[in-house]
């Protein structure tokens, strides 16, 4: 799977964060609830500092989460931001 162009930002909307064993994030513009893994997670703690392109963004959750780069993960990765972005939590903006 190919990097896609652009950068990857926080959808501004109207949340509320749960930390009990696992992140839970309620979308109140939705009404959806969501489970977040350990990743997910990761990409939006570090979309808080900020839009970032793909690369950043598997770079970032690598070091982070001590993953090795593969292309398998970095194809999950991908899967994931577009994930991200149906569910409304991020989008993806051009320049």
């Amino acid at each position: 799977m190919r990097m896609e162009n652009g950068k990857w930002r926080l959808k501004k909307v109207k949340t509320n964060r749960y930390d009990w064993d696992q992140t839970v994030l309620f979308h109140e513009l939705s009404g959806d609830t969501h489970i977040l893994s350990p990743i997910a997670e990761a990409v939006l703690d570090f979309l808080e500092n900020g839009p970032a392109a793909a690369p950043e963004i598997i770079d970032r959750i690598c070091n982070q989460l001590d993953l090795e780069r593969t292309k398998d993960l970095e194809d999950q990765l991908m899967a994931l931001l577009r994930d991200m972005d149906e569910s409304g939590l991020i989008e993806r903006t051009f320049p």
